[in-house]
């Protein structure tokens, strides 16, 4: 009889060690299946691009320059350049925080108009409608 309940208890102890390990397993199948959605969704996205290429890859020139030319409000259409060359960084600064040439010295209404390249219309005033 002692036997029996040892040998009970030896089979209760395999059918919970089983019953773990099928438990183990599982979970591992199921964090597999996610890691491998996950790179497969990368993947599909394009992040491994870089890393499978062989050269690296060059943006198109046009995308990376930057523009020559601006509208800036109550001046019209300027080149960045030149306004950069011709005024201070505080002259800039006044023009764009007034919006306009309005409080702007003679010397440097003169070295900003070389650089206007196309003049804003003036728009007429609006009259307050009743």
């Amino acid at each position: 009889m002692a036997t029996k309940k040892i040998e009970n208890k030896k089979s209760a102890l395999i059918k919970i060690k089983i019953a773990l390990s099928l438990l183990f397993n599982i979970i591992w199948i199921i964090i597999g299946i996610f890691i491998l959605i996950f790179i497969w969704a990368n993947f599909k996205q394009g992040a491994f691009k870089g890393l499978l290429s062989g050269a690296p890859q060059q943006e198109a020139p046009s995308a990376a320059q930057a523009p020559t030319e601006t509208d800036l409000p109550g001046v019209g259409k300027v080149n960045i350049e030149c306004v950069q060359n011709s005024l201070s960084q505080e002259s800039i600064q006044k023009l764009l925080t007034d919006g306009g040439t309005s409080n702007f010295t003679a010397e440097e209404n003169e070295k900003l108009d070389p650089c206007i390249v196309a003049k804003e219309e003036a728009t007429p005033a609006e009259s307050p409608s009743k």
